[in-house]
């Protein structure tokens, strides 16, 4: 099992204990603390996400995090580009990035959501077609027929309550589906064999009577 980053490094552990008693860090903390191996934007957007689920805040400076201690609730932290002094540090160049990049709408979400969907559905389309995937599919049927898996092995019961009558049923159901996928395997086999015969070119004659 992986290790997290908090466990990976010294140093974030570190930096979660003065978060956790001063309630906040700052960017330069952060910065001069946080390891030369962290410097990946997915790792430094997992630690600040772990410093918010803590509740530490990380702030440009002390006077910033008690005013902002003393705005109404639900104020945010300035990302904007120029909230930030330009610099080179990784961290605040990481930030100051951050902040130009809008947010998902709702909407921007639910259109991601369905192109992944759509791609999935593309994938196991192609996927599914391929000759591998049929011999495999006849492979689990076979090791089924034969009682070396389960049928939870192979397919998914939506049913919350799971008899042993539904269970051979399943089985019925899904060996039925494998002869089928195993039939139509065949049968295209058999029409990919006939239309090579049909088109089937005959090689280059080196004969002079060919050239003739």
């Amino acid at each position: 099992m992986a290790l997290s980053i908090e466990e990976r490094y010294d140093e974030v552990r570190q930096l979660i204990t003065m978060g956790k008693e001063k309630g906040y860090l700052l960017y330069e903390e952060v910065n001069d603390m946080l390891p030369s191996e962290i410097s990946s934007s997915d790792e430094l957007d997992d630690i600040f996400s772990m410093f918010g689920s803590m509740g530490i805040e990380v702030v440009d400076s002390e006077q910033k995090f008690r005013e902002k201690a003393e705005t109404e609730e639900g104020a945010e932290l300035d990302l904007t580009p120029g909230a930030l002094d330009k610099t080179n540090d990784p961290v605040r160049m990481y930030l100051r990035e951050m902040g130009t990049v809008p947010l998902l709408t709702r909407e921007g979400e639910v259109e991601i959501a369905k192109r992944i969907e759509s791609g999935k559905k593309a994938v196991m389309r192609t996927v599914s077609r391929t000759p591998m995937a049929s011999q495999e599919v006849n492979r689990l049927g076979e090791r089924l027929f034969a009682g070396e898996i389960s049928v939870r092995e192979v397919v998914v019961f939506n049913e919350e309550e799971v008899t042993e009558d539904k269970v051979e049923s399943k089985i019925r159901e899904t060996l039925k589906l494998i002869h089928k996928v195993n039939e139509a395997h065949k049968a295209y086999g058999t029409n990919r064999a006939k239309s090579k015969r049909r088109f089937h070119i005959p090689p280059a004659c080196s004969s002079p009577r060919c050239r003739s």
